[in-house]
């Protein structure tokens, strides 16, 4: 029998986040080979990946509703396995968290049933997407001048803030 240990990372503690978040802020968001030299015991990658995975602002730690699904299958089925472009789409979700949430969808087998909504009438559209505007989208239009609210019918990539997920149309 042939036995293999791995050698899991130890846990952060609050004060390695702490000097990460600053010294991510002082070296800037691409120079994680800089901010690992001053993290003893972590490598750039580590550190790239607790930022963006925990530490940064518009990460979303919130567990994925019906409707996020729904999105997920909507953008999986636009981008295929594109995971970069889905989590450009998806305001607060990583590529890796959008990628763990399909495999963990298509594990349950929802892919087949669970997430792909009967189309809706015109006006049907337009009255359930102003009913589920999301409080954080309205903050995140206050700050962008060019985005609106809402998403056009007929080209759901117009611009729109709803549901939780922001995608901005530039």
């Amino acid at each position: 029998m042939l036995l293999v240990r791995l050698k899991l990372p130890r846990a952060w503690t609050a004060e390695e986040d702490a000097r990460l978040a600053r010294l991510a802020r002082e070296n800037g968001l691409r120079s994680w080979h800089r901010v690992a030299r001053q993290m003893p015991g972590r490598s750039y990658a580590l550190c790239r990946d607790r930022w963006r995975d925990h530490l940064a602002r518009d990460v979303y730690h919130r567990a994925f509703t019906a409707g996020d699904d729904a999105e997920l299958a909507r953008l999986h089925q636009r981008h295929g396995g594109r995971w970069s472009s889905i989590s450009r789409a998806v305001y607060g979700r990583t590529s890796r968290v959008m990628k763990r949430r399909w495999r963990e969808l298509r594990k349950n087998g929802a892919k087949k049933t669970a997430y792909c909504p009967p189309a809706l009438p015109t006006e049907d559209l337009e009255m359930e997407l102003s009913e589920q505007r999301h409080p954080l989208a309205d903050a995140l239009a206050a700050g962008l001048s060019c985005c609106s609210l809402g998403c056009s019918p007929m080209d759901p990539w117009a611009g729109s803030l709803a549901l939780g997920f922001a995608c901005m149309a530039v």
